[in-house]
């Protein structure tokens, strides 16, 4: 198997085509070409034009961003745009910033979506601002090209963030953020889930790209402080919820608890820091609409002792802990499991109506096509990895897609994963 060759930084998750979004023009005289997204759907949902009056950045805040704008630099089109290639390979072509005034602040970034209620931002620590468009006073597009912030000065933001009750260590390409007693620890488990996501995507010739942002990782030292965070973050989580990786601001939060497991925790931070890893080198693409049972069944594959770095590696089992009693009984009813497979593959309602047999299933169905049907399993990631965002995947396409890489007949890779499945330790 030939291992994967890394592309080219893309700046600002080339994926995401923000640098192809109409409105921002590239940094360089040689400009990307672009061509429109057919989509009537996004095109009424996406806001024509912006909102309030030209004015120099001057006028934004104290003169620090410098430049003024020209009439050629608010030429909008009327459609979300993505570029020919959905790799930006030249640092010339980065996107310009916007800066957006608000009442009480101007923010800056790049906008990747624009909706008739609310623009979204992309800002250069990697997070995603939701910014209400009636709150927009002005816009405008500033000369300044998005640079993706450096670790120096993100983690001054984080100190400042957190407070002295905890540190936060450069272990790249995480920032880990926790207690001063446990921080060894955490460094040494991400520097552990990174370098094994690493070497399977290289081993198994997956497409993965370089990291451009720091990742953030937040140890909170109690279930408390967990819990105000993804309160004051607008984030509901479950009763059960002891960690989770928020796409919005790219972070993955999780808390120190006597009362959480040792197993427990470990397979939670798997989990999560497998998401934050393949949101991040390109196996899947934040805000566009990939299958569930791939995104989950990849996180739920590296808790694995085999994948996770983490635990024993006694007999290396691909087995995470979480999934194999589930997997035990309702593979004793294949149609059961059949039924499952048909549905995820059209759809992601049962991780609505029976989420724990879909996540099962969903890493049944990731483990067996990664493992035994890995030439046509990474093609599949990387056809699904680079839609663009706000694309809608209707149930039609996204059979089509599945059945090109792994067939039509449900019943036969139905029996074949649980035959699979019962080879495993």
């Amino acid at each position: 198997m030939n291992p994967a060759k890394p592309v080219q930084p893309s700046y600002v998750f080339g994926l995401l085509a923000i640098a192809a979004i109409g409105l921002v023009a590239g940094c360089s005289e040689s400009q990307p070409a672009f061509e429109a997204m057919e989509k009537p759907g996004i095109q009424e949902r996406t806001a024509g034009r912006l909102v309030g009056t030209v004015v120099p950045p001057t006028d934004l805040e104290s003169g620090e961003r410098g430049h003024e704008s020209s009439e050629s630099d608010w030429k909008i089109r009327r459609e979300i745009s993505i570029p020919q290639s959905p790799i930006v390979r030249s640092a010339d072509h980065r996107p310009r910033l916007l800066a957006v005034r608000l009442q009480d602040n101007t923010a800056y970034g790049v906008p990747i979506g624009l909706f008739s209620d609310q623009t979204l931002l992309m800002k250069s620590d990697g997070s995603i601002q939701r910014i209400n468009n009636l709150d927009i006073l002005q816009q405008v597009i500033l000369k300044d090209c998005f640079q993706p912030m450096d670790q120096k000065e993100l983690t001054q933001q984080l100190r400042a963030e957190f407070g002295n009750n905890y540190l936060v260590r450069n272990e790249s390409p995480y920032l880990i953020v926790a207690r001063s007693e446990h921080m060894e620890g955490w460094s040494q488990r991400f520097r552990s889930l990174y370098h094994s996501f690493k070497l399977y995507c290289t081993t198994n010739g997956l497409p993965v790209r370089e990291i451009e942002f720091p990742l953030v990782a937040v140890v909170f030292g109690s279930r408390s402080e967990f819990l105000r965070y993804a309160n004051a973050s607008g984030v509901k989580l479950p009763d059960f919820c002891v960690g989770y990786y928020f796409t919005d601001s790219n972070r993955i939060l999780l808390y120190e608890s006597p009362d959480t497991s040792k197993l427990e925790t470990q397979n939670t931070i798997s989990h999560e820091a497998t998401h934050q890893l393949a949101f991040n080198m390109g196996l899947h693409q934040r805000r566009a609409s990939t299958p569930l049972w791939l995104i989950e069944g990849l996180a739920t594959m590296f808790e694995s002792p085999r994948l996770s770095g983490l635990q024993a590696r006694d007999g290396k089992s691909l087995w995470p802990t979480s999934r194999k009693s589930t997997w035990q009984k309702i593979a004793k009813r294949p149609e059961s499991v059949q039924r499952i497979v048909a549905g995820l593959i059209h759809n992601d309602q049962a991780f609505e109506t029976d989420f724990e047999n879909a996540y099962t299933v969903g890493w049944a169905m990731s483990t067996y096509l990664s493992q035994r049907r890995s030439q046509q399993f990474g093609p599949y990631l990387q056809r699904v990895g680079n839609m663009p965002p706000f694309h809608e995947y209707d149930a039609s396409q996204r059979v089509a897609d599945f059945q090109s890489a792994f067939g039509t007949d449900a019943r036969l890779l139905t029996t074949k994963i649980i035959k699979y499945l019962e080879t495993l330790d």
